[in-house]
């Protein structure tokens, strides 16, 4: 377990889920930690939460689709802590209207690709640029970008969701490439299925089977098997890891599509017949 202590932590998406988590876990390490969420209620029900576990933490809300936000946020860590050394871009678009319009291309309207373009990619960006100063004053920092299998693969849905996620990556790559040398790091994490309350109440047992058949572990993620790398990342036991993009999504993207099915046709042998 690497120690955070004397660390400030910045979280976007903070108010439930992963980013809660994340949160959560630098906090438990020794970070301070600036909790990020859309809404006041979320960024202080989990700040609360923090505080009552002996954590060093402040909060900040405000709707990422809005481009001063993220100034905003990076105001907000500068005041508290007067430093930072760690930026976790977490938040993404979760309502359900939005997802729901984000489906076949060809009937996609461009708010849609606007909103979800705004607040999974240009946000994270300007969070870099306002945030990156401030790093390289204070000596360096980590920057961990949140991704998506959806942003290495294509899918029957969600196309600007995987879009913001593949630009998300790229950009790691080149804050990694650019601020290098000024003791910036940046790394990103692909992650898959992850078993928050929201999505463990909303997946139905056939489709979270189908899911976990995919995996080549024998069960999916939950928040805290994303939280754990987000920390290292974070620490400095990572301070030769820049430009990675780290699959923590139990091998889904390791393997080839029909992985699922051959198993299943074939008892559990795969595709080596058994003498």
């Amino acid at each position: 377990m690497e120690s955070l202590r004397g660390k400030v932590a910045i979280v976007t998406g903070a108010g439930s889920g992963i980013g809660q988590r994340i949160a959560h876990v630098l906090a438990e390490r020794g970070a301070k930690v600036v909790v990020s969420a859309s809404r006041e209620a979320s960024a202080q029900g989990t700040t609360d939460a923090i505080r009552a576990a002996g954590g060093d933490v402040a909060p900040v809300f405000g709707d990422l689709a809005d481009t001063a936000t993220p100034q905003k946020i990076v105001e907000a860590a500068i005041a508290a802590f007067g430093r930072i050394d760690v930026l976790v871009n977490n938040a993404a678009v979760t309502d359900a209207a939005t997802l729901a319009k984000d489906a076949n291309i060809t009937e996609m309207d461009g708010p849609t690709w606007e909103r979800v373009l705004k607040i999974n990619t240009i946000a994270p960006a300007l969070l870099c640029k306002a945030a990156i100063p401030h790093m390289i004053e204070g000596g360096g920092g980590s920057i961990v970008m949140i991704a998506s299998g959806r942003g290495v693969q294509g899918d029957l849905g969600l196309p600007a969701y995987g879009a913001s996620k593949a630009a998300l990556i790229n950009l790691a790559l080149n804050v990694a490439t650019q601020y290098g040398k000024q003791g910036i790091r940046a790394n990103s994490l692909i992650v898959g299925m992850v078993m928050t309350p929201p999505v463990a109440a909303s997946t139905e047992p056939a489709m979270l089977e189908l899911f976990t058949g995919h995996h080549l572990t024998p069960y999916v993620a939950d928040p805290q098997d994303i939280a754990e790398p987000v920390a290292f990342l974070a620490s400095d036991a990572a301070r030769f890891i820049t430009g990675a993009t780290l699959a923590v999504d139990g091998g889904m993207t390791a393997h080839a599509a029909p992985f699922a099915d051959v198993l299943k046709m074939s008892g559990g042998a795969g595709m080596i017949k058994q003498e």
